[in-house]
């Protein structure tokens, strides 16, 4: 039987053949480094005058031990947009128009460990970069060592750490198999009421952890990935369409199209609801009725 390829998605949204493969088989990290080059791009051609957008060492934490005063590690973000105008009044935006399928206080995600963050040995210290400005907001591409085990620890410190700063989070999440690390976000995994296999999270703790929201957008296998409102300085926001970008990053590199075989089900089929098992058979019937 002949493998059946397309050099171009055939899903509206996540190509759940590709995602199944990084999450049984690996090569997550090339797509997760050329899709969040593609987005820094992307959101560089919108920014509005007086933002920068960077994609190494953006947000400087520095971790000291409160004793000997050792600089323990600086942990790295993926996308940090920076305000270089701080003290400018910025106009208010109107929203896209997308609607969020879970909306909740910001505080509500983060896991408060009173020994973890009010008698823990850290102090952590938040340094500008002089260069760049003042950082607003940080976009994270969630990857499988984010969502379990010891690297879910450390990355549930790094956000939390960003959002009591004020700094702007979103959080994309386009692997169906493992649970969120987010507080409050159904598990699409343990077939929750309300859950999504992929979700988008924009975190805006302004004006403060407690008044600001978290608002999740969810969406199905073949579902479009929606266009997001990223929160940037005041109640200034940049729409974003992350799908487009999606798209784009998928078709720059033959790598990611030839590891999809339409022909053949996903990797850890059993691991989608029925709902979206039988989207993925409808794209397979389509793609293979186009081909005839």
């Amino acid at each position: 039987m002949m493998a059946i390829r397309s050099s171009k998605n055939e899903y509206l949204g996540v190509n759940a053949h590709l995602h199944s493969y990084f999450q049984s088989k690996g090569g997550w990290s090339s797509f997760h480094t050329k899709y969040i080059s593609d987005l820094a791009e992307a959101i560089n051609a919108k920014l509005p005058p007086g933002y920068l957008v960077d994609l190494v060492q953006s947000l400087q934490i520095r971790e000291f031990h409160t004793e000997s005063g050792e600089r323990l590690r600086k942990p790295m973000l993926d996308i940090t947009i920076y305000d270089t105008q701080p003290t400018t009044q910025r106009p208010v935006s109107l929203p896209s128009g997308t609607a969020a399928t879970l909306v909740q206080p910001v505080i509500n995600t983060i896991e408060l460990d009173d020994q973890a963050y009010y008698t823990a040995v850290l102090i952590y210290v938040v340094e500008d970069d002089e260069n760049l400005g003042r950082p607003v907001t940080r976009i994270e591409l969630l990857s499988p060592t984010n969502k379990s085990g010891e690297g879910y620890l450390q990355y549930r410190e790094k956000r939390s750490t960003a959002l009591r700063i004020g700094v702007g989070l979103i959080e994309v999440d386009y692997l169906h198999e493992t649970d969120s690390p987010i507080k409050g976000v159904p598990s699409y995994s343990r077939h929750q009421p309300g859950s999504y296999a992929y979700t988008i999270t924009v975190n805006d703790p302004k004006p403060s952890l407690e008044k600001g929201l978290s608002k999740t957008f969810g969406f199905n296998v073949d579902d479009p990935i929606p266009t997001i409102d990223i929160p940037l300085a005041g109640e200034e926001t940049l729409s974003l369409d992350f799908g487009t970008v999606y798209n784009q990053t998928f078709v720059s590199l033959g790598a990611y199209s030839h590891r999809v075989d339409y022909e053949q089900l996903p990797e850890n089929f059993q691991t989608y609801s029925e709902a979206d098992q039988e989207r993925i058979r409808e794209v397979m019937r389509r793609v293979v009725e186009g081909q005839r």
